[in-house]
This record gives C-alpha cells, sequence and structure tokens, in this order.
C-alpha cells in the first residue's frame, strides 16, 4: 500500500467517525422521521430481519449490518433505536454498502434523524454514486446544480446525470437532456437532448414527452450513431498473387 493510499483511507475512517459522532449526538435531539418506516410498511422490513441478521452484523457483513440498521430505524423486530441505527449504517457504510451510503446521504439531506447537512449529503452520495448508485449519481448532480453544500458546477452535474442516465435511471436522463438543450454544461446540443428526452419519456418521466414532441416539431433529430463495420479482407487478390508467382516459377524451370 503506498503513502497516498493509506492517507486516504485514514481521512475516510476519520470522515465516517465524524459522521457517527455528530449523528449521534444530532439523532438525541430531534424527533425520528425515517424512510425506513415506509418500508417495514411495505414489507420489505421484517419482523425476522433483525434476528436473521443480528448476527452477521456483528461479524461484520455490511449488508446484514443496513437491514439491522432498518431495522432499528423502523422499529420492526426491534425496539425503535435511532442511535443504534446510525451506528449500524455507517459502519455498514464504511464496510462498503453502496445502499447505506445512499440511505446516509438522504438522512443528512432531508435532516431526518439528524441536522440536515448538504456538505454531508453531497459527501455520501458521491461517495456513493462513485461506486454505481444510479439514484446517488442524480441526487450528487442535483446538488452540484443547485450549489447546494458545494460549489455550483454544471459540468459536474451533467456528468452525474449522464450515468444516471446511462445506469437506466429516468430521471437522470431527463435533467442530463435539459442540461444539454439549455446549453448548461457547455455547447448547446438538441439532438443529444432529444435522444435523453426520449429515454426518460420511455418511463413515462416528468413531461419528458411532451419534451419530445417540442423538439420533434423544430425538426430536431436524433444523433446518427454510425457504426464500425470492418472491411473484409480481399481473399481473391490473395489468391491470384499466389498462382501468379507459381506459374513464374514454373516459367524459370
Amino acid at each position: 500500500m503506498n503513502i497516498i493510499t493509506h492517507l486516504t483511507e485514514i481521512k475516510s475512517i476519520r470522515r465516517i467517525r465524524l459522521s457517527l459522532a455528530v449523528a449521534l449526538v444530532s439523532a438525541a435531539m430531534l424527533p425520528v422521521s425515517m424512510s425506513a418506516q415506509s418500508l417495514a410498511e411495505s414489507g420489505f422490513i421484517r419482523n425476522s430481519d433483525y434476528k436473521e441478521n443480528i448476527e452477521k452484523a456483528v461479524q461484520g457483513y455490511p449488508e446484514s449490518q443496513r437491514i439491522v440498521a432498518e431495522c432499528y430505524l423502523a422499529g420492526t423486530g426491534v425496539r425503535k433505536d435511532v442511535n443504534e441505527a446510525w451506528k449500524w449504517l455507517v459502519k455498514a457504510a464504511g464496510n462498503g454498502d453502496i445502499e447505506s451510503q445512499y440511505i446516509i446521504g438522504t438522512l443528512y439531506r432531508d435532516g431526518n434523524g439528524v441536522r440536515q447537512n448538504y456538505e454531508e449529503s453531497a459527501y455520501w452520495f458521491r461517495k456513493a454514486g462513485k461506486n454505481g448508485h444510479h439514484k446517488a449519481q442524480v441526487e450528487i448532480a442535483r446538488q452540484f446544480a443547485e450549489g447546494q453544500g458545494v460549489q455550483q458546477d454544471y459540468r459536474i452535474a451533467a456528468e452525474n446525470y449522464w450515468r444516471a442516465a446511462e445506469g437506466g435511471e429516468p430521471e437522470g436522463a431527463y435533467y442530463y437532456a435539459k442540461l444539454v438543450s439549455e446549453g448548461r454544461a457547455g455547447m448547446k446540443d438538441l439532438p443529444k437532448a432529444l435522444k435523453y428526452y426520449k429515454k426518460a419519456a420511455a418511463a413515462g418521466f416528468g413531461d419528458a414527452r411532451e419534451k419530445v414532441r417540442e423538439l420533434e416539431a423544430q425538426g430536431v433529430k436524433e444523433p446518427v450513431v454510425r457504426k464500425f463495420v470492418p472491411k473484409k479482407k480481399n481473399t481473391t487478390h490473395g489468391k491470384t498473387s499466389k498462382s501468379r508467382t507459381s506459374k513464374s516459377r514454373k516459367k524459370r524451370r
């Protein structure tokens, strides 16, 4: 392990410990309004989940740690305890559970069980987004577009919306199309905007279908993607040259 990697890991561990400390202090002072409650009501969290996962959570399995955290948040299968929920959630996130990283971001964004903090939400959304969480990519893109907790940067916003769109997230496709149609992240590109509005429209997102109709009415067409077709080898030429060589050899003889 080189010194840069080592220092990066130390910084990440300190950030996780700080998040846990801040969350525990805030959780003791704020009322609970957790998204995990709706998960429990929807049947995504079962009463048996806590017993089935607590042992694995103690052993360090990140997915089990997240499930235990959600059980504590919702009070499903165990007494509701925000402090315990945060403890397990941050452990899971620190162990690489992408969904936990995203959940922490949403809790900081909404001020649920912790004081609202856009800088912290940006940190966790960006972390989850880099690990491939498409909803987190949408959220960090939004924060960069609006300058919430970060310096406003439409290029970074567009990049993350695009990543989310390519991952199948219709909201990412819609807002990426919006940025490129307005030229916020560089040159205005209506054909590209049409392409991504169509992606959003296919999922029925917002007024994407209306945006598609508007652009098509202006005569805008999707960019043409030219496929690379490798040239076929001229086998006839090869055979001819071989036959000529053999004839010349016979004449010399």
